[in-house]
């Protein structure tokens, strides 16, 4: 694990320890701007990804934290390696925080998905129509339990910040349990490529939440 250690953060009896969850949605892809749905094929960013994700170091400098978690894509690894300039091994990566599994749907446009409209059962929420269960692939609620699983692990690490670099639709509910957030109202709340949120859990109390970088406007919103 990569731990940039501040004295021991493990857990002991009566530790009642504030912990900084910091997450982080890749940066751009080609996939992202032309509105492809992505899922876990495993597309690298673009060069405006990149870009986009140093001019963010150049103006904030760099993200660090106790652990830094990232999914297997490639393009959540070198998001996480432009942001905290740790190298790509030194980045531990989960697969319970890969991207959902869009099944049939991956790699093809908004245009292409509409041949599988009538096999499909779509939830609306802020204006977009999300697929409960795509052929195939991961449904809303199964994707909602990984989060949860990974949540738990999360919390349950010897670190007091821990950074994540995931993907959309997992961060999208990632986010909404941290909030304690119904499943459908977290489907209203899309996060952005490059959206950089941070989450401090208080024993007892509830989580506070601040954005720290509202992301990039440059992909379409199914």
């Amino acid at each position: 694990m990569n731990h940039r250690n501040h004295g021991d953060h493990r857990n002991h009896p009566g530790d009642h320890r504030d912990l900084a969850i910091v997450t982080v949605r890749h940066s751009l892809t080609a996939h992202n701007t032309a509105g492809y749905i992505t899922g876990r094929l495993d597309v690298p960013l673009s060069a405006q990804g990149r870009d986009a994700a140093r001019r963010f170091v150049q103006g904030a400098g760099l993200l660090s934290a106790d652990v830094v978690l990232a999914s297997p894509a490639r393009r959540a690894v070198e998001t996480a390696v432009l942001l905290t300039g740790l190298r790509e091994e030194d980045i531990i990566c989960d697969e319970r925080c890969h991207e959902r599994h869009y099944g049939v749907l991956q790699g093809l446009s908004r245009e292409e998905t509409a041949a599988y409209t009538g096999m499909i059962t779509y939830l609306e929420a802020g204006g977009v129509r999300h697929s409960l269960d795509p052929p195939g692939g991961e449904t809303l609620p199964e994707l909602r339990a990984r989060a949860r699983t990974f949540l738990d692990t999360v919390q349950a690490l010897p670190a007091r910040s821990i950074l994540i670099a995931s993907h959309g639709t997992f961060l999208q509910q990632l986010h909404g349990l941290l909030l304690q957030h119904s499943m459908h109202a977290t489907l209203a709340r899309h996060v952005h490529s490059l959206q950089i949120d941070e989450f401090t859990l208080r024993s007892g109390g509830r989580p506070e939440h601040r954005q720290v970088h509202p992301g990039l406007d440059a992909e379409p919103l199914w």
